[in-house]
């Protein structure tokens, strides 16, 4: 099951990379034709869009990390809860990068209810996402602390 994990995070990461290279450029050409109001964002919603798929790559790493410490019998160590720690440290970067976006959009006069819409949507989502990962992190620091009870009282 690890295997097949480790394979789909590496599929999502290569189609992340072939989408931000060569697609969402497109996109955002499109989204200029519909909003003319957004013409003078392109740059702008390129980059943000780079950076937000940046920390989704990261994310991706840190889980191939994470099922690779699993497949190797590491998983309750320490190590494992800063990877955990850095999941959740691209969930919070990758929030910013959404509120940036909604500034940046506001501050070029194109923002609208929509925009805030989504900005509140995509934050409720990263919330949720980070508050997982946070009550995983707290089980998986309770499984390390107990395993080294256990190792404690086996060398005892």
């Amino acid at each position: 099951m690890i295997a097949l994990a480790k394979a789909g995070a590496g599929f999502v990461f290569t189609v992340i990379v072939v989408l931000q290279v060569w697609v969402v450029p497109g996109i955002v050409d499109v989204v200029v034709g519909w909003v003319p109001e957004l013409v003078g964002l392109r740059d702008a919603g390129v980059v943000l869009t780079g950076i937000l798929s940046l920390c989704v790559l990261a994310a991706l790493v840190c889980l191939w990390r994470l099922l690779t410490r699993a497949d190797h019998g590491r998983l309750f160590e320490d190590g494992a809860i800063r990877g955990v720690d850095a999941l959740i440290g691209c969930v919070a970067a990758a929030m910013i990068v959404v509120v940036v976006g909604c500034g940046v959009a506001f501050g070029a006069g194109a923002g609208n209810r929509a925009v805030l819409l989504m900005t509140g949507l995509a934050m409720v989502a990263g919330l949720g996402v980070a508050l997982i990962l946070g009550g995983l992190r707290e089980v998986l620091r309770q499984a390390v602390l107990l395993q080294d009870q256990v190792a404690a009282g086996a060398h005892a």
